[in-house]
């Protein structure tokens, strides 16, 4: 999600299940990983998480999918880190490394180390983010 809040692209239920369809053809490997993994589109909006997501966020699969992070469990930071990540990632389309502060459903802070990699498609546009969350402490 832009700075702003404001959502820009709405799915055809066609293109929404067509990406929920490829993220799924790897959900077993995703499922092994040991970090939290959420796949989003280029406003942030989550279509894909795994299970590791779901048990260090403490909210459902069914609650995360159609939402943004900041939505859920992020906006912890201030206004300068989202805006730095943004910019990295949407405008000079690099990945962007951080340390954020998240909070889970049942209101406990914990910190990770973030990982964002913006995914081009063949016109080097933005088609999906890859974001990539270990902890790197439980609780502040």
């Amino acid at each position: 999600m832009h700075a702003c809040g404001m959502r820009h692209k709405t799915y055809t239920t066609e293109q929404f299940l067509k990406v929920l369809y490829e993220a799924a053809e790897f959900k077993s490997g995703f499922d092994k990983i040991n970090e939290a993994l959420v796949i989003t589109d280029e406003d942030g909006v989550i279509l894909f998480a795994n299970e590791i997501t779901v048990k260090r966020t403490g909210y459902s699969m069914e609650e995360i999918i159609g939402k943004t992070p900041g939505e859920l469990w992020g906006n912890q930071n201030d206004k300068s880190f989202y805006e730095d990540m943004w910019r990295t990632i949407k405008t000079e389309k690099k990945p962007f490394y951080g340390r954020v502060t998240n909070k889970k459903r049942d209101g406990t802070y914990y910190g990770s180390n973030l990982t964002i990699y913006p995914i081009l498609d063949k016109q080097k546009n933005i088609y999906l983010f890859l974001g990539i969350a270990s902890d790197f402490m439980d609780a502040i």
